[in-house]
């Protein structure tokens, strides 16, 4: 699905398209643009499934572009971004058709509401649509069965109902050869082979049950469970976990490991995922934990290697805690690449401050450094270094002020200015409470050492 994000601020354009893992609500195409002219052109040249736009801007408005869409029977849902003073304004556009508004500054939460809210809407109205079996991907068509990420397994919908009319069962077999796994490939013919995988010693699938009884002759050592529905999700994720796992679970044993795990969209940035790890007991709830874990990585990491994974969920899953250094290495690794954009940016403005400590420093100006509105600014940088951008600024200057009087004989009135300070006594105020002596009496001390 494609998304736009329109707004005359070029900082909060940036602010939205940074703010979520878009990719886990089905988002794979996002456009942006601060020319609200450009946005009208956008939506008719290109299919646009969801648009978030400021509501007041110059020439064209959130309302007219809604007003556009309506007029000219586009699909496109849109949700309004606005002020307070905007209420009224916002309300407007919810009869014109959008679908929800949000208030500025933006909250993380209210936008994945926002997001869930138009995919389930979009996900009502579209007629249904012709089976691509030329992308599918069966391991991570297994992965939507078993995992707990809602918008996934929509995504494989079509195919769910498609193979639904046909009972399934799970086969294994050891130490097999490559003839082996040729031979299971013909009997269930082209597309489900691609629900067959190699473990490794190991041969897995998932297969019709009305091929298991050829399969049982030619592969006498071969291993079949029970038939089941795929539209059952829960009997698919029952038969999984006993037959490959020797673990019985039940629909409550997920209800309860994900009501204390983060969501699917939110690995990356909980940051505490080794700690809920270690809270958990139970061998069958780390075992449920780890399902997740690997379903996030394959579809978040580029591409990951699918024996790897086949492995991991075959085999690895048998032995929860060895596995669990594999997967909370490949979690870091996503977690420090998609962090690369947001340190880039922090790097960015840190390095501003300390080239311009004697300016003011405002919020605003530093806001327009990094393109972002001062308060989304403000936030980010206190996420990502753990410190106020006021109270780095100052140990920065206090900082480059006792160089200052280390290494030079300027008075003590220019160094305040020089790292920023107007008012001298200010200055001498914070330099104690930082040192614990005034000015003066550090560079005599330094001098004495």
């Amino acid at each position: 699905m494609r998304l736009l994000i329109v707004d005359d601020g070029h900082y909060v354009v940036e602010y939205m398209k940074h703010l979520l893992d878009w990719k886990t609500f089905g988002i794979d195409q996002i456009e942006t643009t601060t020319n609200s002219l450009e946005a009208r052109d956008m939506l008719n040249q290109r299919h646009i499934d969801i648009l978030i736009t400021d509501i007041r801007m110059p020439e064209v408005s959130g309302i007219d572009l809604l007003q556009h869409i309506h007029q000219h029977s586009l699909s496109t849902k849109v949700i309004i971004l606005s002020g307070y003073s905007e209420f009224e304004y916002a309300q407007q556009g919810i009869r014109l058709g959008a679908l929800d508004y949000l208030l500025k500054p933006v909250d993380k939460d209210d936008v994945e509401k926002a997001m869930s809210k138009a995919i389930k809407t979009i996900s009502k109205s579209r007629p249904a649509q012709p089976i691509a079996w030329e992308k599918f991907d069966g391991l991570g068509y297994l992965l939507s069965l078993l995992g707990q990420n809602e918008t996934l397994r929509k995504e494989y919908d079509a195919h769910t109902e498609f193979l639904g009319k046909r009972r399934f069962c799970f086969v294994k077999l050891e130490d097999f050869a490559q003839e082996h796994e040729d031979g299971i490939k013909r009997a269930v013919g082209d597309k489900l082979d691609r629900l067959v995988w190699t473990a490794g010693t190991r041969l897995v699938g998932l297969v019709p049950e009305e091929t298991t009884g050829e399969l049982t002759i030619k592969l006498e050592q071969s291993v079949v469970s029970p038939p089941f529905l795929l539209t059952e999700q829960n009997m698919t994720r029952q038969m999984f976990y006993r037959f490959f796992l020797n673990e019985d679970v039940h629909s409550e044993d997920f209800i309860g490991i994900f009501n204390h795990s983060p969501s699917c969209g939110d690995w990356e940035s909980a940051g505490n995922i080794s700690k809920t790890y270690d809270r958990i007991r139970f061998r069958k709830q780390k075992t449920i934990f780890l399902m997740e874990t690997i379903l996030y990585i394959y579809f978040t990491e580029k591409n990951r290697d699918a024996p790897e994974t086949a492995d991991w969920i075959f085999n690895g899953l048998k032995n929860p805690d060895e596995l669990w250094s594999n997967l909370t290495d490949a979690v870091c690794r996503i977690r420090n690449n998609k962090q690369m954009s947001i340190q880039t940016i922090v790097d960015k403005v840190q390095t501003y401050i300390e080239e311009h400590l004697s300016h003011g420093l405002s919020l605003d100006e530093l806001g327009k450094v990094a393109h972002l509105h001062p308060v989304y600014l403000s936030k980010l940088f206190k996420q990502e270094t753990g410190e106020n951008v006021s109270n780095y600024i100052s140990r920065k200057r206090l900082d480059k002020a006792s160089r200052l009087l280390q290494d030079s004989e300027l008075r003590v009135a220019d160094i305040a200015q020089m790292v920023g300070y107007k008012k001298n006594q200010y200055f001498i105020q914070l330099f104690k409470v930082e040192y614990g002596v005034t000015p003066y009496q550090y560079r005599r001390n330094m001098i004495h050492k």
